[in-house]
């Protein structure tokens, strides 16, 4: 009956009586990853991390709102998400790649769509963001230069701020100049009311004070100037009044919101995101390094190696003689 099987004993058997072609194969292995290691391109990794602020906080209704409760000074997983997918969008990584001028650096040709696609993926492939368990996150980018690979790093993370403060920024400076147009159309108004009130004045000589619309303020004292179309003329003002006090009331309150919403819409204010940690270049390259691939290196010849000769033996042993 055939021992099937390859058992310790018949490797460590097979190892001293084939120790000397192990040694030159595992040589050769170690020497092969130290050559791979030493000759090709050596890549390096920046890595930059921030935080990202809660956007309500650059809100009016907060800035404004003693009375609004607590909220945190973190964003949510939500707004995590929006700032992740946006440093995956082009709007970010098309201007982090034409403000570092990466195309001339890997010497690509982008007037056409194929040289614009590679472009697009090898900074994809080098591209990396993730969130750690503490809701940072973490931004990374892989060139084989050094210098560039923290560059276009921190320029990520100033485009995505750029880019996702000026979403939220859009808006209010939408709601800013909506108001802006409003005040301009009740500016028009109130000029044409007052036009018509004193033609009106002049029309029926009445120059008293006239304002049913103002709270607590009564006209006192009127008296008829004699004009047979006296009451008319006053009944015309009262009503043009009444119109334009409030279109004054609202164009205040216009006002006051136009200076709420322009709050923070300066490029400095406000800013999304804090960077905890700026990237800086890196000292040693991706990877293992040198030791440890030749280590490696040697330890998979010595394996291959040694169960080569293993098999071998255990065939030989099991053939029939």
């Amino acid at each position: 009956m055939s021992d099937q099987g390859l058992r310790v004993t018949d490797v460590i058997e097979s190892i001293r009586k084939h120790r000397s072609i192990i040694g030159v194969i595992t040589l050769a292995a170690a020497i092969a990853g130290g050559i791979f290691y030493l000759a090709g391109p050596k890549k390096y990794e920046a890595k930059t991390e921030f935080v990202v602020r809660n956007p309500m906080y650059a809100d009016r209704n907060f800035i404004y709102n003693s009375d609004t409760k607590l909220i945190d000074y973190f964003a949510n997983e939500d707004d995590i998400d929006r700032v992740m997918l946006m440093s995956e969008a082009d709007i970010v990584q098309g201007k982090v790649i034409k403000n570092m001028h990466l195309a001339e650096a890997y010497s690509l040709d982008v007037t056409s769509r194929k040289g614009e696609e590679q472009l697009a993926r090898r900074f994809s492939k080098n591209y990396n963001i993730t969130r750690t368990e503490y809701k940072s996150l973490v931004l990374s980018y892989v060139d084989m230069n050094p210098e560039r690979a923290a560059s276009v790093a921190n320029e990520c993370v100033s485009v995505l701020e750029t880019e996702f403060n000026e979403y939220y920024k859009e808006m209010r400076k939408g709601m800013y100049l909506s108001l802006i147009d409003r005040i301009n159309e009740e500016d028009s108004t109130v000029n044409a009311l007052t036009d018509s009130m004193v033609v009106i004045r002049d029309q029926y000589g009445i120059y008293d004070f006239v304002s049913p619309a103002r709270y607590n303020l009564m006209a006192m004292g009127m008296k008829e100037n004699g004009h047979k179309n006296y009451a008319r003329g006053l009944e015309m003002i009262q009503n043009l009044e009444s119109i334009k006090d409030e279109i004054v009331t609202n164009r205040a309150k216009q006002t006051s919101l136009v200076h709420q919403y322009k709050t923070g819409n300066k490029a400095n204010q406000l800013p999304l995101l804090k960077v905890v940690t700026v990237a800086k270049v890196p000292v040693s390259p991706k990877g293992i390094g040198g030791m440890y691939t030749v280590l490696a290196c040697a330890f998979l010849g010595f394996f291959f190696s040694t169960m080569l000769m293993a098999f071998a033996d255990g065939i030989k042993r099991q053939s029939p003689r």
